[in-house]
């Protein structure tokens, strides 16, 4: 058996939550001596697309022609397009329509989460759809008191530091952020790329007027730094799929602060893995509480930690074998 890993565009999305999936996925598998290539023009009996180009939509067919099988990986729906990209809320009707026809040309779809799998369903998609964590690189991402003292010293942090780590997107809850960053007096790191051509005009106001005390950080090399750096994980996006930087922070010991969403449930608690809240107020009280009380920051990342043990690349490369034997039989 082997897999033809495919990631169209893969130099540009390298940054990006599907660019750290698709390691993930290799990484998954050579844990579990399942053999693949990103190759089109190698040998392999499955095809696993991981994004949505047109491109990747030609090739699945054309290897479907061929009787090869062809696994298409959801990382994205209409919903966590909004709020993005410059016009993204007036094309995300349009590509909720794409997204249904594309992942239903595939024998099956794979979606980060269960709640992926209920929207992708409600959306239209019909063919068999199966949830599997991004995953997390267990080895790698691992706190380092070095890289703390290293980071601190770059950033000239001293007090507790709130860090968030995505694109600076409304949806990703730069707002929230900012906001909070306001009224706190403690230094506030959001590590995560602009793309300043497609933005949404709104976030050049927001970044305007934020406080002197929130530090933005385009790219890092090692973002473990950045995790083992600061001291809470504060995720306030409106929509996810999973989101694989809470993995990351998590496997860091971080203690986290989320957006109460349905994507959560069942696998983020809140008061023992992590804090939820719902809005800007709430939030702040959750942070506050959080930032005084060094045993509750000390019991979720010990929670946290336990928790992304569960999604380790070793647990999910064993399950993506089953599933393409599966498919293959």
């Amino acid at each position: 058996m082997r897999v033809c890993l495919y990631l169209e565009l893969e130099s540009k999305l390298r940054r990006s939550g599907i660019g750290a999936a698709i390691e993930n996925q290799r990484r998954a598998l050579e844990l579990n001596d399942v053999e693949y290539t990103s190759d089109l023009k190698d040998e392999f009996d499955i095809l696993h697309t991981n994004s949505i180009g047109l491109n990747s939509f030609r090739v699945a067919k054309k290897m479907k022609k061929r009787g090869k099988k062809v696994i298409m990986h959801a990382h994205t729906t209409a919903d966590d397009f909004r709020n993005s990209y410059r016009f993204s809320n007036l094309i995300a009707p349009l590509l909720k329509r794409y997204l249904t026809f594309y992942y239903n040309h595939a024998d099956v779809v794979l979606c980060p989460s269960k709640y992926t799998q209920g929207v992708l369903e409600k959306a239209g998609v019909t063919v068999p759809i199966i949830p599997i964590s991004n995953g997390i690189d267990t080895e790698r991402f691992k706190f380092s008191k070095r890289k703390r003292r290293e980071f601190r010293v770059e950033f000239e942090l001293e007090s507790i530091t709130p860090l968030s780590v995505g694109h600076v997107f409304r949806r990703k809850g730069i707002s929230t952020f900012i906001h909070l960053a306001k009224r706190l007096p403690n230094k506030f790191v959001w590590v995560g790329r602009r793309y300043k051509r497609m933005e949404d005009p709104s976030i050049a106001g927001l970044l305007k007027k934020a406080p002197g005390n929130l530090i933005l950080i385009n790219f890092i090399k090692d973002i473990v730094s950045a995790y083992s750096g600061s001291d809470i994980f504060l995720f306030p996006s409106y929509c996810e799929n999973q989101g694989i930087v809470l993995l990351e922070a998590s496997s860091c010991r971080m203690p986290i602060i989320v957006r109460d969403l349905p994507v959560y449930k069942g696998w983020l608690k809140d008061g023992v893995n992590c804090l939820k809240a719902r809005n800007d107020k709430d939030f702040k009280e959750k942070l506050r509480i959080l930032m005084e009380d060094e045993k509750l920051r000390n019991k979720l990342g010990r929670n946290a930690y336990t928790m992304s043990r569960e999604h380790s690349l070793q647990r999910v490369g064993k399950k993506l074998k089953e599933i393409y034997s599966g498919l293959l039989e």
